[in-house]
């Protein structure tokens, strides 16, 4: 029986492309900006099916961007991704092929799984190199330089400001911790830079970037029985910056990774991108500004279209909390105000 309009949309895509009808859904554990389902099919089909949030207010085509990132991947040979089976862009829906297994970052983290991991940047970054996917834009909030990245935590903090006007805890939290924050760590990178011969104004070259998922993580990744992982979430997939990459992996709060897992991936992906001009510095001089950047993200519900978004996602009988959004924020902000000196992987490589 179906409960709402996405399962409703659901039904129809099915029935209009393969000439069959859902018999039940199940809405799994998916991100902050749709609804994923898993779908048993009339015609004995089991399906995952993902229901995309639409507004005004953000143009982004997340359908269309992953659904094309997959149609890439699996024709280049990778199948430790979902096959991209039906995109109706009526309803905003798609259905792909059904992975089964449990979430990656509930389970333990082997080395084999950093290696995985790091395996699979390596053939983003050789399918970049290859010319086929020249046509690709940049990923979603891409940036090639790191003033560029100052750019970006400038306008997300304004946008909390405007949103503070209304909401005292959260004003209080902008002006006693963030700005703060922000004003050092500005000044540390700005100073590390000059040192490090980088200019913060000059963007990588097109061949120093690489093809990325932007939300790359274990927190996107399925555990299969025979302990492979898969990777989900093709969103905001693109052209990065390879030191945004390994960055956003080690930083991500939906993941706490362990010292000793942070190290290895931090030399793997070092590795990885090798050929990239300064690589490790320009890693560290922006390591504390893409912390805070995540930390703006985890406030993103206290804005208008975030928060719309977010009770998409969550679906008619899900709860999600701005408090508890601010307090995560909080401890994550603490522990980078804790480390923004050195770098938390500096020790093992000093």
């Amino acid at each position: 029986m179906k409960n709402d309009e996405q399962e409703e949309n659901v039904d129809a895509a099915l029935e209009k492309a393969w000439g069959t009808r859902a018999l039940a859904f199940e809405q799994l554990k998916g991100g902050r900006n749709s609804r994923v389902f898993r779908v048993s099919c009339a015609d004995g089909r089991t399906v995952a099916a993902k229901a995309y949030f639409r507004s005004a207010n953000d143009r982004r085509d997340r359908m269309g961007c992953e659904f094309r990132a997959l149609q890439l991947l699996r024709k280049e040979g990778l199948r430790n991704v979902a096959e991209p089976l039906i995109a109706d862009a009526e309803r905003h829906v798609a259905i792909y092929s059904f992975i089964e297994g449990a979430q990656a970052s509930s389970t333990a983290i082997s080395q084999d799984d950093i290696s995985q991991v790091l395996d699979f940047l390596r053939t983003l970054k050789r399918i970049a190199a290859s010319g086929r996917a020249a046509d690709f834009p940049p990923s979603s909030e891409a940036c090639f330089s790191i003033e560029a990245l100052f750019d970006n935590l400038n306008g997300r903090i304004a946008a909390l400001r405007r949103a503070a006007a209304d909401e005292p805890s959260l004003a209080r939290f902008l002006e006693d911790e963030l700005l703060p924050f922000r004003k050092t760590a500005e000044e540390w990178s700005r100073a590390f830079c000059r040192e490090r011969g980088i200019d913060p104004a000059v963007e990588i070259s097109e061949d120093a970037r690489t093809l990325s998922p932007s939300d790359f993580g274990f927190h996107n990744a399925l555990r299969r029985p025979g302990g492979d992982l898969a990777f989900l979430d093709f969103e905001y997939f693109g052209w990065d910056d390879p030191a945004k990459t390994i960055c956003d992996f080690l930083l991500h709060p939906g993941m706490d990774l362990p010292a000793g897992v942070k190290q290895s991936f931090f030399s793997g992906g070092l590795a990885v991108f090798s050929e990239t001009p300064k690589i490790e510095a320009r890693v560290d001089a922006v390591y504390r500004l893409f912390a805070l950047k995540w930390t703006t993200i985890l406030l993103n519900e206290f804005t208008l279209d975030h928060g719309a978004r977010r009770s998409f996602a969550v679906g008619a009988s899900g709860v999600w909390s701005q408090t508890a959004q601010l307090e995560k924020a909080r401890r994550f902000l603490g522990q980078a105000m804790n480390e923004y000196r050195n770098f938390p992987c500096h020790d093992q490589r000093t």
